[in-house]
């Protein structure tokens, strides 16, 4: 069983004051680590030593302790000392993360693993993107859904959305005003937003929670788009070990319900 799930079996039985609290954290586990008690605490509504009471009813010691714990299962290989803040990842020889592109990626995967429902969206090339993410997602998360590219579709999907959903959105030079107005209105709605581009600074990124920026280049007249896939599958890979066996065991039975079905030649 992993943190969150044993956090939220342990809802029921708190006091109406730290269910308050317990209620919020669980939703934002992922910034646990980056939070002082005090901004938790003002973002739950509810005392420090409220908070302190909370983390040992869980059996830590205190908030620092619980903290390092979140930090330990959601960030085990992103979270680095300081001093490796500009240090990558060479795993991949074509994708070279940073250190804190590391830690979106963690926080990404994490925000997967607590939403109620993830839309995935992209217009035009980046439709390929979302594709992709959503057709390997699905073999462990059920409640991935993929936006159409109609206008419509959009805003069909995000008037059923909410501060527990989340969209992931996709889009690289040259961005496409779909995607702008999409991430705009979530944001208007305060519906969660991930924003994948190539560029810190894209014009939809401003309006994102989480912006993982992947750089790609040209050689020629086209981009090169691998780190791109490359990237969601480090997401998906970071989310599936969350889960672990019982992830496996998903992905096993949709291959052998696929199989089942001939599907695969």
């Amino acid at each position: 069983m992993g943190l969150h799930d044993d956090l939220k079996q342990q809802h029921a039985g708190l006091s109406r004051t730290l269910q308050k609290a317990s209620a919020v954290i669980i939703r934002g586990l992922a910034d646990i680590p980056f939070q002082s008690i005090r901004e938790l605490a003002a973002l739950t509504d509810v005392s420090p030593l409220s908070i302190i009471r909370l983390t040992r009813k869980w059996g830590y010691s205190g908030y620092p302790e619980f903290q390092t714990a979140v930090r330990k299962n959601l960030y085990p290989e992103a979270v680095k000392s300081p001093a490796a803040d500009d240090a990558v990842s060479s795993a991949d020889p074509k994708m070279l993360w940073t250190a804190k592109t590391q830690v979106q990626i963690a926080k990404v995967a994490a925000r997967i693993h607590t939403s109620r429902r993830v839309h995935i969206a992209g217009f035009r090339s980046a439709q390929a993107f979302a594709s992709y993410m959503n057709y390997m997602g699905r073999m462990v998360f059920d409640n991935f859904h993929l936006m159409t590219e109609s206008g419509l579709g959009s805003a069909q999907d995000l008037a059923q959305m909410s501060s527990a959903d989340t969209l992931i959105a996709f889009s690289t030079t040259p961005y496409s005003s779909e995607t702008v107005r999409l991430v705009q209105a979530a944001q208007s709605l305060n519906i969660p937003t991930v924003a994948i581009t190539d560029d810190i600074l894209s014009p939809f990124g401003d309006y994102a929670d989480l912006v993982i920026d992947v750089p790609i280049s040209k050689t020629k007249r086209l981009f090169e788009m691998a780190p791109m896939i490359s990237t969601i599958e480090h997401i998906l890979e970071t989310s599936f070990d969350m889960l672990g066996d019982d992830a496996d065991a998903r992905i096993a039975y949709f291959g052998s319900r696929i199989t089942a079905i001939k599907g695969y030649w």
